[in-house]
């Protein structure tokens, strides 16, 4: 009898234990402080030509201290020396919630996986100024994430999600023929159309001054976590 209750005491202690590490965590949901690095991580004119209408895959390690702040961000095998640029991208970000042991802050480590896609634009002439979404490209790219909706995602065995859209930036910056030209998830295509259609009007591209149409293609890249 003796050596049954040893044993209970045991294991109810271990678990008051464990119950007393609570792990750190963003103050936003994680998914959307995501979303806001991506888009805010400033990527040089000459990555973005080598990686144009693709996506840049990196992995992220992020030191979490006391006082909720994130310390030297660091780039797992950082070919394409992105760092400096990514602690510019995570000073624009709200605080972490800290690690606490036993009620105590302690400093931690997170570690992500990254997709940002980087969207070219086609160019039908030679103009002197983009198609821009009228917010910018990261405000932009920060609303479509936050619109779209994986609910009509049809679970499978995928564990990457890779669609490509084009459209037409109208003159007056209206977004016209939208289509899907590129899918691995097609239960996912009038989502990606649906989300284009409602975001805001963009800056039509210009050709000395004057507004002109031009294409435009948007990758998506989507992760899985199986």
């Amino acid at each position: 009898m003796k050596n049954t209750l040893l044993i209970l005491f045991v294991i109810a202690f271990s678990f008051k234990m464990k119950a007393q590490t609570v792990e750190a965590s963003t103050t936003i949901p994680t998914n959307e402080y995501l979303d806001l690095l991506a888009t805010n991580l400033e990527i040089p004119e000459a990555i973005s030509k080598k990686y144009a209408n693709s996506s840049i895959d990196i992995t992220i390690i992020l030191t979490i201290t006391k006082d909720g702040s994130v310390f030297n961000p660091k780039i797992q095998n950082d070919s394409l020396q992105l760092e400096s640029n990514l602690k510019k991208a995570i000073e624009k970000l709200p605080k972490w919630n800290p690690k606490t042991e036993d009620g105590v802050a302690v400093v931690s480590r997170k570690a992500f996986n990254l997709v940002i896609p980087i969207a070219m634009q086609e160019k039908n002439t030679e103009i002197s100024s983009e198609a821009t979404p009228e917010a910018g490209k990261t405000e932009y790219f920060r609303q479509f994430m936050r619109g779209f909706n994986i609910k009509n995602y049809s679970a499978n065995d995928k564990s990457e999600i890779k669609i490509i859209a084009t459209f037409i930036v109208e003159e007056d910056g209206s977004l016209t023929n939208i289509k899907i030209i590129e899918s691995n998830e097609p239960s996912l295509n009038r989502e990606v159309v649906r989300v284009i259609k409602s975001m805001p009007k963009w800056n039509p591209a210009t050709e000395n001054g004057v507004p002109v149409r031009s294409d435009f293609k948007l990758p998506i890249k989507i992760k899985i976590n199986q």
